[in-house]
This record gives C-alpha cells, structure tokens and sequence, in this order.
C-alpha cells in the first residue's frame, strides 16, 4: 500500500527531523529529537504533528512509560528520505570531495569559529556536541 508524497514544504527542520530518525534505532523522545535542532518543546510538538498528519512519523508509547511519547518513522517517511532528502544530501556532501582532508579542517575550525561568535552574541543555536 503507497502512502501519499509529503505534502508539506520540505524546511530544514522537517529534513533534520526525518533524517534523523533514519539513524535511529528505536523511536526517540521528542525533546532528544528537537534539541539539536535548538527547537522548544512547543515548535517541536508543531513540527512532529505536521509530520504526523502527512503520515511520515508517528507517534509510540514509551515501553516503560506510557505518559511519554515517543517518534518513529513510518514506511512513507522512510519513503520521503530515501527519495527525496538523501538524493540531495549525498549531492551536498560530494561538494565536500573538492577539499583536501586540511581544507576540510579549516572549513570546520572557521564554520565552529562562527558558531561560538554568534552563541557568544546570544544567538541560541546548537552546540557542535548536541549535533
């Protein structure tokens, strides 16, 4: 049975979303989902229930807990990132082929160097560790 296409603009945060789940093994918590993506407990809800209405992800009981809620990918979200995202992701990372193993350093050292200048201006974005 074919599930629809995403019918949701495909934004940055719902492409991390769904990637994400890819590389998880069981369904993960919502707040382990959205903290790397420095979304609240409130955008992340949104976020999820749109993915949830389209059929991507769905929503599971915890084992141990039945309050909390965890996300999985359902077979149409898996559908989403194997013919859609992964496509360009894997075109994104050949970019990267072009660099020496140094200059890959250098972009790394400069692009974390970016990242602490706007965390130290009180832009609230992940920490390289959370991702």
């Amino acid at each position: 049975m074919n599930m629809p296409a995403a019918t949701g603009t495909m934004t940055v945060p719902r492409a991390t979303l769904l990637l994400g789940l890819t590389l998880k093994s069981e369904p993960a918590g919502m707040s382990e989902l959205g903290e790397p993506l420095g979304l609240s407990p409130r955008n992340m809800t949104v976020l999820v229930d749109g993915l949830e209405k389209e059929g991507l992800v769905r929503r599971v009981a915890h084992p141990d807990d039945r309050r909390i809620k965890l996300v999985e990918l359902t077979p149409a979200g898996k559908d989403v990132v194997e013919q859609e995202l992964a496509p360009s992701q894997a075109a994104a990372a050949a970019l990267f082929d072009d660099f020496t193993p140094e200059e890959r350093g250098e972009l790394l050292r400069l692009l974390t160097k970016v990242g602490d200048s706007l965390r130290a201006r009180g832009i609230d974005m992940p920490s390289r560790d959370q991702g």
